[in-house]
C-alpha cells in the first residue's frame, strides 16, 4: 500500500472516530465489539489500541480484517469508509489561485537566493586565498601561517553563521580546502607536523564536501609532503600516487607526481621513482608548463630538477644530480621564478653531490649562500636537508679535512638558530 493511500485512510477514520466523539481507547473498545464472537482471536486492549494509533498516523496500513471492523463500528459499507478518495481537479484557475501561486514561487525563490555572503565577496576571499599561496615561497612562513589563519577563520564564520546558496558553499568548502592545505604545508615547514596533520585531515573532509577534484589533489599534496618528513614513506608514495590520478591538468598534477618519486626513492624503489618523474615530464608537456608562476602549488622548472636531484641522490650518481642543479640553474637565467626555499633545496642538493664525489672544497662553496639565509626562513626543509650534509661529512673520509669540520660546525650553527633548532631532522645521509 503506498504513503499517499495509507494517509487517505488514515484521514478518514480519524475524521469519522472524531465525529462521533469518540477518543482513541474508545475506538479500540468498539473495534472489539464489532468483532463480536470472533473477539477472542483479537489482541488485548492495548495492543489494539497500539494498531489504532499506528492506523490513525498512516504509519501502515489497515488489512483487510480491520477494515471490516472499522466498517461495523462506523455502521458505514466498507467501500465507502476505504475506497480511494480522487482528489478533485479545480473548475477554474481564479485569480485567486494565481496570486497564490504567485506568492509561493516568489517566497521559494527569496528563500533558495538567501545568502550570507555575496558572490562578489567569495571572489575577494579566493584573491586573498591565491595571494597566501603566491607569498608562500617568498615570505617567513610564521608570517604567511598567521594571514592564513586569520583568513580560515573567517571563511569558517561565514559557513557557520548562516545559510548561502548551494554553489556558494561549495566554493567556501573549496577555498577552506585550500587554505587548510596550505596551512599543512606551513606547518610542517616548522617542524610542526601533529597540527600539519590536523589541518590535512580538515582540509581532505572540506575537499570531499566540495566535491572538488582540485581541491582534493591539493590536499594530498600537502598530506604527502608531511608523511614524507615524517618518514611515512610508503603513505606518502600512496597519497600522491592517489593525486596524480584524480588530479585535473594543471601544475599541481606535476607536484604530485614529483613527490611520489622523492617518497618512492626513499623507498628503495628508484625505477618506480623515475618513472614518476616521467610521467612529471608528460604531465608537464601536456598542459605546456614551460614557464609559470611560483606558488605553494606550482612546480617550475627548478622546483622539479630539485626532485630530480633528490632521486639521483637515492641512486648515489653525483654526476646526475649536479646536472639537475644545472639545469635549475638555467631555468633561473632563462627568467622562471626565484625563491628562496628551491634555490637553497639545489644549493644543498649539489653539495650532497660534492659529499658524495669526496669534495668538501665543493660543499663549502655551494652551502656558503645558503649559511645566510635569515633565520625567520630557515624552515625544516631546509635546515634537515643542511642536517644530512652535516652527517654526510662526518664520514671516515672526510676526518682530516679541517674544511669538512668548518663546514659542519656551520650548519650546526645554522640548524640551531632555525625554527625548529632542537629538533634538526636526521634525514637520509649519502
Amino acid at each position: 500500500m503506498d504513503a499517499d493511500t495509507r494517509r487517505q485512510q488514515a484521514d478518514r477514520i480519524r475524521t469519522e472516530r472524531k465525529a462521533r466523539g469518540w477518543d482513541k481507547p474508545e475506538m479500540a473498545r468498539r473495534l472489539a465489539r464489532a468483532a463480536g464472537d470472533t473477539r477472542g482471536s483479537l489482541p488485548d486492549h492495548d495492543s489494539l489500541l497500539t494498531y489504532v494509533k499506528r492506523w490513525e498516523r498512516g504509519a501502515v496500513g489497515v488489512s483487510e480484517r480491520y477494515r471490516l471492523l472499522y466498517s461495523r463500528a462506523f455502521n458505514m459499507a466498507e467501500e465507502n469508509l476505504f475506497t480511494r478518495l480522487a482528489t478533485p481537479e479545480p473548475r477554474r484557475f481564479s485569480a485567486e489561485t494565481t496570486e497564490s501561486v504567485i506568492s509561493e514561487t516568489i517566497e521559494l525563490v527569496a528563500w533558495i537566493e538567501q545568502s550570507n555572503i555575496g558572490d562578489t565577496a567569495i571572489e575577494l576571499l579566493r584573491e586573498n586565498a591565491r595571494r597566501l599561496a603566491h607569498e608562500y615561497p617568498r615570505r617567513s612562513p610564521l608570517a604567511v601561517m598567521a594571514d592564513a589563519r586569520r583568513l580560515q577563520r573567517g571563511v569558517a564564520t561565514i559557513l557557520r553563521s548562516g545559510r548561502q546558496r548551494m554553489n556558494q558553499t561549495k566554493a567556501l568548502l573549496e577555498l577552506s580546502a585550500e587554505l587548510l592545505s596550505l596551512l599543512a604545508l606551513l606547518a610542517g615547514d616548522v617542524g610542526r607536523y601533529g597540527p600539519a596533520r590536523a589541518y590535512g585531515r580538515t582540509a581532505w573532509s572540506c575537499a570531499e564536501e566540495a566535491d572538488s577534484d582540485l581541491a582534493r589533489a591539493l590536499v594530498l599534496a600537502a598530506q604527502s609532503k608531511t608523511a614524507r618528513w615524517e618518514n611515512r614513506f610508503a603513505e606518502a608514495a600512496s597519497l600522491a600516487g592517489r593525486g596524480v590520478a584524480l588530479s585535473p591538468s594543471g601544475p599541481q598534477k606535476v607536484l604530485l607526481a614529483v613527490s611520489e618519486a622523492t617518497a618512492l626513492k626513499s623507498l628503495g624503489d628508484l625505477e618506480k621513482a623515475r618513472h614518476a618523474l616521467v610521467t612529471a615530464d608528460k604531465v608537464r608537456d601536456e598542459v605546456a608548463l614551460s614557464r609559470q608562476e611560483a606558488d605553494a602549488w606550482s612546480c617550475p622548472r627548478a622546483r622539479q630538477a630539485t626532485y630530480a636531484l633528490q632521486v639521483h641522490l637515492g641512486a648515489r650518481d653525483p654526476g646526475a644530480m649536479l646536472r639537475a642543479a644545472q639545469a635549475a640553474d638555467s631555468a633561473w637565467a632563462e627568467g622562471d621564478p626565484w625563491v628562496y626555499g628551491t634555490w637553497a633545496q639545489v644549493r644543498i642538493g649539489a653539495a650532497l653531490a660534492y659529499v658524495l664525489s669526496g669534495d668538501p672544497e665543493g660543499v663549502a662553496a655551494e652551502l656558503a649562500p645558503v649559511f645566510e639565509i635569515s633565520p625567520d626562513f630557515r624552515v625544516a626543509t631546509i635546515s634537515g636537508r643542511m642536517k644530512a650534509v652535516e652527517r654526510g661529512l662526518a664520514h671516515q673520509r672526510y676526518r682530516a679535512s679541517e674544511t669538512a669540520r668548518g663546514v659542519q660546525e656551520r650548519i650546526r650553527s645554522f640548524c640551531s638558530e632555525s625554527f625548529e633548532g632542537e629538533s634538526c631532522r636526521t634525514l637520509e645521509v649519502p
